[in-house]
């Protein structure tokens, strides 16, 4: 008889067994957890500290079951920052009866799936880690269905804003750019709600007049009808969105954009979302205006609006960018899929025919190759390829 049929009567794992990290200070609990839970993959960790360790060494974790009370970092706190780096790992806090009221808060946040209290029964803590296992399963689905159809179909509008107005598709992407550079930073993961609203958010500017769009994308000073315009934008996003299903973080994003802040009761990453996309418009938007980057991050300090470690991150990410690629000034024919232009593409009568900080696509050459076979493009073509 095979070894694994053997250790599978003796009670423990299968070898494709779910993964469930458990999290506790006394060993005597994360043995009985064990035991208690032998029917999935069981790694220990032995506080907060650890385990997020073992999350970025081992992970993912298909549940969490975890201590509220622990030295360096209680459980609420674990499962709030799991919430945010890895939101597909199901959270259950394990707590004594003293602690009821405030697990029952964390549920309420959205930082936690449920409680069981100490000591639980096996059978009540199997049954509330199979569920959760099953909540994990249900989500891996329904991102494998996101990565098929509703990113096509997302790409498919935005693609419709790139032609209606390349101004507002360029600066949608700096924007989208720079936000998945930061939520990278901040190792927030697979964060695609917080990309999808930072290009979201500017799908307004098609309502736009063309003078205006320029003023907003050179960083020029607006009239207070202009500011209602453009304060208005988000809104015109969430109309256009509104009935597409799954996008409800995205569009509380885009609306805390609008408001100044999440929406209350808002998950955790939906109000870094909004910290991270309200910073990175901001800081766009100085350097259209020729202020450098240390200059506008500097000024968003002073503000107080914004997280320290948001802004952080921006200084870091925009560091790194300086020492990445070298700028050429190239013939059409040498541009490649995968350069980033540098500087706007002009058509010889003056529109603005690509944006800067757009990364060339097929679609983009064709483009770029009609307008030349007209005579109508401004050449040579300023871009980089980015270093990866």
């Amino acid at each position: 008889m095979a070894d694994n049929e053997l250790f599978r009567r003796a009670g423990g794992p299968a070898p494709d067994a779910p993964a469930v990290l458990v999290v506790d200070d006394e060993p005597e609990v994360l043995e009985t957890l064990a035991h208690q839970l032998r029917e999935f993959r069981t790694v220990p960790a032995v506080d907060g500290v650890d385990a997020l360790r073992v999350l970025e060494r081992e992970g993912p974790f298909a549940a969490v079951v975890c201590d509220m009370r622990m030295p360096h970092m209680d459980g609420i706190e674990l499962l709030g920052e799991m919430s945010l780096r890895w939101p597909d790992t199901v959270r259950v806090l394990h707590t004594a009866q003293a602690d009821v009221a405030a697990a029952i808060a964390a549920i309420n946040d959205g930082q936690v799936f449920r409680f069981v209290r100490k000591p639980s029964p096996t059978a009540q803590l199997r049954s509330i880690v199979r569920q959760a296992v099953e909540r994990h399963q249900q989500a891996v689905v329904q991102r494998e269905v996101l990565d098929k159809t509703l990113k096509a179909s997302l790409q498919a509008i935005f693609g419709c804003l790139e032609l209606a107005s390349p101004q507002a598709f360029a600066r949608a992407g700096r924007i989208r750019g720079l936000v998945a550079a930061v939520v990278a930073e901040l190792g927030l993961g697979d964060a695609w709600e917080i990309e999808v609203a930072a290009m979201a958010s500017q799908l307004g500017t098609v309502t736009l007049p063309q003078g205006l769009l320029q003023k907003l994308d050179r960083g020029l000073p607006l009239t207070g009808d202009e500011q209602r315009m453009i304060d208005g934008m988000p809104g015109v996003a969430v109309r256009l969105l509104g009935d597409v299903p799954m996008l409800e973080d995205v569009l509380a994003i885009v609306r805390g954009l609008g408001s100044g802040r999440a929406p209350h009761g808002a998950a955790p990453r939906v109000a870094v979302g909004v910290d991270v996309l309200r910073a990175a418009v901001d800081v766009e938007t100085m350097e259209g205006r020729g202020v450098g980057t240390a200059s506008a991050i500097a000024v968003l300090e002073r503000d107080g609006r914004h997280d320290v470690r948001v802004l952080d991150a921006l200084r870091n990410v925009r560091q790194l960018e300086a020492t990445q690629g070298t700028i050429r000034a190239y013939p059409l024919a040498e541009i490649v899929p995968g350069m980033r232009i540098v500087e706007d593409v002009l058509a010889l009568n003056g529109p603005v025919l690509v944006g800067r900080g757009v990364v060339v696509t097929a679609v983009l050459l064709d483009r770029l190759a009609n307008y030349r076979r007209m005579g109508q493009l401004a050449e040579p073509i300023l871009a980089t390829v980015p270093v990866p």
